[in-house]
């Protein structure tokens, strides 16, 4: 008995329909695709956003002087322990390491020893020190008003509060402590610089933190470089012409 051999069967399907199903599958892989990375991406922003150590700005606010002659105070007094009153007399700017108050001026002008500025004379400077809290380079050109500061500080450096307090009327304590604020990460061991530019005229400080690593303090245009425990400054004497 032969079989006789069946004939395929043929549907026919519109083709819009194949299309439709078609681009319905390809919708769901995408949403598919979309809703996974999304939900992904929120978690390791969460995640990231948990484990993110926070930013936080260290004061020295509140700081109390204990200084019972304003008279002797290190800034703005007369005493015999510090150079400011000798550097006083200039119309310059310099740098005060605070942790000793060692005051190192920017040879930006010629001085005679009353702190009478000398014209016409042009002098190449250069000196170097260790003061025990500092080393220090200090070179200047002033015929091209132009000097440099370079300091090395101690590898465990930290602000001597004690050293503020004692020797700063509370007027001077709030200016200078003013200028020691700095930001660092929550868990960062960052101590503040304890150094700070002064302008010998007007007495007022401006900060070495690395917040503002170029400013101008009058006529004196500021560039300030750190890397790791030693810092750099560039002084120029940009007066308008």
């Amino acid at each position: 008995m032969r079989y006789k051999k069946k004939e395929p069967k043929y549907y026919l399907v519109r083709a819009t329909v194949v299309w439709g199903a078609a681009i319905s599958f390809l919708v769901l892989l995408i949403v598919i695709f979309v809703g996974n990375k999304w939900i992904l991406n929120r978690e390791d922003k969460e995640i990231g956003q948990e484990d993110r150590p926070k930013t936080i700005e260290v004061t020295f606010d509140g700081m109390e002087s204990e200084l019972q002659d304003v008279g002797q105070c290190y800034l703005c007094g007369n005493s015999n322990k510090s150079l400011m009153g000798y550097y006083r007399k200039f119309d310059t700017i310099g740098l005060i390491s605070l942790n000793d108050w060692y005051v190192l001026d920017f040879p930006l002008k010629n001085y005679d020893g009353e702190g009478n500025e000398v014209i016409g004379k042009n002098t190449n400077y250069m000196t170097s020190g260790n003061t025990g809290e500092i080393m220090y380079t200090c070179d200047g050109t002033v015929s091209r008003g132009m000097a440099e500061i370079e300091v090395t500080l101690t590898e465990d450096y930290k602000l001597n509060r004690d050293m503020l307090t004692q020797n700063l009327c509370q007027g001077c304590l709030d200016k200078v402590t003013a200028s020691l604020k700095y930001w660092k990460k929550e868990n960062e061991k960052k101590e503040a610089i304890p150094l700070c530019l002064v302008d010998f005229d007007t007495l007022e400080i401006y900060p070495m933190q690395g917040t503002y690593p170029a400013y101008f303090i009058r006529d004196y245009w500021i560039k300030i470089g750190f890397d790791e425990n030693e810092v750099e400054v560039e002084a120029f004497y940009l007066p308008e012409r």
